[in-house]
Parts: C-alpha cells; sequence; structure tokens
C-alpha cells in the first residue's frame, strides 16, 4: 500500500517548525495531500527547467510526469528517506533528478526536438508577455523585434554544451543562487561561477554572428 491513512500518520514536528521540512516528513510518511502539495508547488520550475534543456514542450511534459513517477517509486521503496533537508531544497532534489531524466533521454535520442513546438505554446506567449511588460515594450515593431531576439536567444541557449546550458538555464533564467545551482550540478560554486561566464561568453559570441549578418545584408 502505497499512502498511509491519515489516522496512522505521525505527527512531524513543531507547528513552527519549517514547512518544507514538515512536508519532507509527511512525505517519509507517505502522506498522498503530501505528494499532491509537492506536484502543486514545484511541476512549474520542474517543467520550464526542462523546457530549457530539451527545446520540446512534449518532451518536458513527458519528463516531468517522469520526474514525479520518480518521486512516487521512492516514497513506495522507502528511499526517499535518504532526502535530508537540511542539506538542500525539495525544488533542487527535483531539478536534480530532471537534470539526469534530460541527460538520459538525450542520450537515448542524440538530439532533442526543434524549438518551434515551445515558440507555438501558450507558455511562450505568456513568457514574451511577460518579458514585454517589465521591460515597458507596447508597439508592434519592439515587441516583434523582442520576440525575434528572445527565439535567438534561447536557440543560442540550446547550443551550448550541456554544462554550460544547465549552469545558464539554472542561474539566469531559473534566478538560482551559486550555492542552489552548485547543490543541483553537484559541483562547486566556483564551478559554477567559471560555468555562468563561459556560457555567458559563448552566448555573447552567437548573438553577435547574426547581427553582423543582418548588417552586411543592409549593407550589400
Amino acid at each position: 500500500m502505497l499512502w498511509s491513512r491519515a489516522g496512522n500518520r505521525k505527527k512531524t514536528s513543531k507547528d513552527n517548525a519549517d514547512p518544507e521540512a514538515q512536508l519532507v516528513e509527511r512525505l517519509k510518511q507517505r502522506d498522498e495531500p503530501a505528494f499532491l502539495e509537492l506536484y502543486d508547488r514545484h511541476r512549474r520550475s520542474v517543467y520550464w527547467f526542462l523546457v530549457h534543456m530539451t527545446g520540446s514542450v512534449a518532451l518536458a511534459e513527458d519528463l516531468t510526469q517522469g520526474v514525479f513517477v520518480a518521486i512516487l517509486e521512492k516514497i513506495s521503496s522507502g528511499t526517499i528517506e535518504q532526502f535530508d533537508s537540511g542539506k538542500g531544497a525539495l525544488e533542487g532534489y527535483l531539478l536534480g533528478i530532471a537534470r539526469n531524466l534530460a541527460r538520459e533521454e538525450r542520450r537515448k535520442t542524440y538530439r532533442f526536438a526543434s524549438l518551434e513546438s515551445v515558440f507555438e505554446a501558450p507558455e511562450w506567449e505568456r513568457f514574451l508577455d511577460k518579458f514585454c511588460a517589465e521591460n515597458q515594450t507596447q508597439d508592434a515593431e519592439t515587441l516583434l523585434a523582442a520576440q525575434s531576439d528572445l527565439k535567438l536567444l534561447y536557440s543560442a541557449i540550446l547550443d551550448l554544451p550541456q554544462p554550460y546550458r544547465e549552469t545558464i538555464v539554472l542561474c539566469s533564467l531559473q534566478e538560482k543562487s551559486y550555492q542552489q545551482t552548485a547543490a543541483i550540478l553537484q559541483c562547486s560554486e566556483g564551478t559554477v561561477a567559471s560555468r555562468l561566464n563561459r556560457a555567458k561568453a559563448l552566448l555573447a559570441a552567437k548573438m553577435q554572428a547574426p547581427a553582423a549578418d543582418k548588417v552586411k545584408t543592409s549593407a550589400g
């Protein structure tokens, strides 16, 4: 039986304990509402990480489900007991699983799908709307230019070698700290900083090339 009955649930900790630590304890006790709460709280973060890593909405959706299936399996087998909330956040734990699934998928297929599925998704439109609102972009010409630049940047990110792509996705797109990123990628904070700097340099070079081509075209 995967889920324990509510009446048999042990008391977790004091009422003023850290909410995430309480959630972890409830997961360890096979509390079904705790799993649903985990899903609701972190699904979006996991999904967007996988979109950024794979460039495919469909694949990101499948792998997101895979992340939470893996959690169910850990709950069922009891290996969820190994998670220590004092050493990291649940979100980081989930993103670590997502990272491994994305790497495994890449090894199997060698390449990910086209970004067109991302650009056609409703989530992309919401992302673009948010970007334009934050940058006070309103006129149609500027909106089109912004959308074109964002697509170019997104494609450039997907072309990065995996260690650099993971780092810039976590630090720049998902706004994780060096400490959080290091925990997810299982490396030092110094390595995170080095990879991030290298990733930004590679992106700058990729973004400059199309700009130079535009100049040549207009000059011709």
